[in-house]
């Protein structure tokens, strides 16, 4: 199985280094994301925290000589969710791209029915990786222009950092108020957050409900996850607030009212 290379490029990479910390910090970061992945494509679960599954671990190697370039050197033994070894690399792309709020211009058969049959698991690793990306992008404008996961034999660029991706993680702008019907497709009712699925988005999208929201609305979003996980869902209406990417992406959003549609009707 090949291996990973973590790229730093520009400004004092260019130099043949980095700043301790900004490098550290980041390469830190990218094992974590790594290990999020890795636990999911072993047990199909997705992890937050200690203990991970050691069906996958990644191991950081030497540079390359001549460049700033890490290696991280994979090695599978289970994997629990339907793919060959070499799908690990494009499961990290696919997490890793989602994360920063892009989508891979292509994915290989089985990452595409993994992205389709598995889609709340995939939505929930991409939240789960997030802290762990915002710290992969500490150095980024600072010490180095860019930093790139690479495939090691391909050389094919798997996922590329750089200042966009820093802003859409770091970087968050309320924008305008709106309303739609929706699917629940995960709530959890102690810290009131959850995921509601957008048809014209193709996607689903986090939320949390306001402490501020009409005292129903918790009862209604339970009552269309109920519908939802007994595979009769039926549309709920949403009233909420957007919050944005600084290049009007939508990123989240938190809901402030809702309605059964079809106890309306």
């Amino acid at each position: 199985m090949t291996d990973l290379i973590i790229s730093f490029q520009g400004l004092d990479a260019d130099d043949g280094h980095v700043e301790a910390f900004a490098g550290i910090e980041s390469a830190a970061g990218i094992a974590r994301a790594l290990t999020l992945i890795g636990h999911y494509a072993s047990t199909g679960i997705v992890r937050h925290r200690f203990p991970f599954d050691d069906g996958i671990k990644f191991y950081l190697e030497t540079t390359e000589p001549g460049s700033l370039n890490w290696r991280i050197k994979i090695v599978a033994g289970t994997i629990g969710i339907g793919l060959a070894t070499n799908g690990i690399y494009d499961l990290v792309q696919l997490i890793a791209t989602k994360a920063i709020g892009e989508e891979p211009a292509t994915m290989s058969p089985p990452i595409e029915q993994l992205n389709r049959d598995k889609s709340g698991d995939i939505d929930a690793l991409v939240e789960a990786i997030e802290p762990a990306l915002k710290k992969a992008h500490y150095g980024i404008g600072e010490t180095a222009h860019r930093i790139e996961i690479r495939e090691s034999t391909s050389r094919e660029v798997v996922v590329t950092f750089n200042q966009a991706s820093k802003n859409y993680l770091l970087d968050n702008v309320d924008g305008a108020d709106g309303e739609q019907d929706v699917s629940i497709s995960a709530l959890n009712v102690n810290d009131r957050t959850g995921r509601a699925y957008f048809l014209d988005l193709v996607r689903t999208i986090p939320f949390s409900v306001s402490r501020e929201a009409d005292p129903q609305t918790m009862r209604i979003l339970s009552a269309a996850l109920d519908r939802y996980a007994n595979r009769n869902p039926a549309p709920t209406r949403i009233w909420f607030t957007r919050v944005e990417s600084v290049d009007e992406r939508l990123k989240r959003i938190v809901i402030y009212r809702a309605e059964n549609v079809a106890d309306a009707e």
